[in-house]
């Protein structure tokens, strides 16, 4: 399930690029985030109702959703979205190799998980495929040159956002706080917190986004319910069991999912280095998820023969 969930989030940069020049950044990075919290409000009254319980929503539960909703949705999608722009995305990519780093440790502090072997070892298996699948990006990146310096620290922050969030995230599970709670609070606190950009920062005109294109409008429509709703509900649904280290992982193959997305919608280039460095993320991802207590039993009889 993971794999899904990373195709789903893989998605977002080749259909923003499809959007082009059309709509500003900010209404890029907050419309859908708002559809989508609209959508799925009646979801969570029509599940509650379903399974025969009030609304659950206490104004003391307000306190668990304020800083998911301000960090993780409200300020990690500004600066993600202003910090692409400022930065080449040869520059976005490596950095985006911190965020698995930044969980495990939010997830030591916030949550005393512990890193053991195989999660080192997976780690160490993932940066590489990634790096096999961005080495013509390494060859371009400008991580240092003034020209670029405040977008690589916007993005590195968003990065930290994203990371803090994620960890946020299972400890919210761990309240025993469903998935569609989760997603629908956080939301409306990072919806309410974006409504002042789009009024003045950068207006938001309902008739100049009906009439930008099937393009455009078919992207708001995948931003809002596959990266922003659908793919979201299942991460939390793995958050329910496994550590958020584990999960986090998965994040490794989203170089490889965008570099095959940019094939099929954008006609890139793959490489076999791509494919390799694909190939290598996926088993890194195999060993700390589906295979991680038959690698430590295995690797506790190796020591115990030794």
């Amino acid at each position: 399930m993971l794999i899904v969930i990373n195709i789903m989030w893989a998605t977002q940069v080749p259909v923003i690029r499809l959007m082009g020049d059309t709509v500003g950044p900010v209404t890029i990075a907050f419309v859908p985030m708002i559809l989508s919290t609209i959508f799925f409000i009646p979801l969570l009254w029509w599940e509650n109702r379903r399974q025969g319980r009030s609304f659950r929503w206490k104004w003391k539960d307000l306190k668990y959703f304020i800083l998911p909703g301000l960090i993780g949705i409200f300020l990690m999608q500004y600066t993600y979205t202003v910090g692409s722009i400022r930065t080449l995305a040869a520059n976005a990519g490596i950095i985006t190799l911190t965020i698995p780093v930044l969980v495990a440790i939010c997830a030591a502090v916030l949550l005393k998980e512990k890193l053991n072997a195989v999660r080192v070892i997976g780690f160490v298996f993932a940066l590489a495929g990634v790096l096999l699948t961005s080495l013509p990006d390494l060859s371009n990146a400008d991580l240092s040159g003034n020209k670029y310096l405040s977008g690589n620290i916007i993005f590195l922050f968003a990065c930290c956002c994203c990371g803090f969030y994620n960890t946020y995230c299972k400890m919210l599970v761990d309240r025993h706080f469903t998935e569609l709670e989760i997603l629908v609070y956080s939301s409306v606190v990072g919806s309410i917190a974006c409504i002042p950009l789009l009024i003045w920062v950068e207006p938001f005109h309902l008739s100049k986004l009906l009439h930008s294109g099937r393009t455009v409008l078919f992207g708001f429509l995948e931003l809002s319910f596959i990266v922003y709703g659908l793919s979201m509900l299942l991460f939390f649904y793995i958050l329910k069991r496994m550590d958020i280290t584990q999960a986090i992982l998965g994040n490794y193959l989203l170089p490889f999912f965008i570099a095959l997305f940019g094939i099929w919608l954008l006609n890139e280039k793959i490489t076999p280095a791509m494919l390799a460095g694909g190939a290598v993320i996926i088993i890194s991802t195999l060993m700390v998820t589906i295979y991680e207590n038959a690698l430590l039993t295995f690797f506790k009889k190796r020591k115990t023969i030794q």
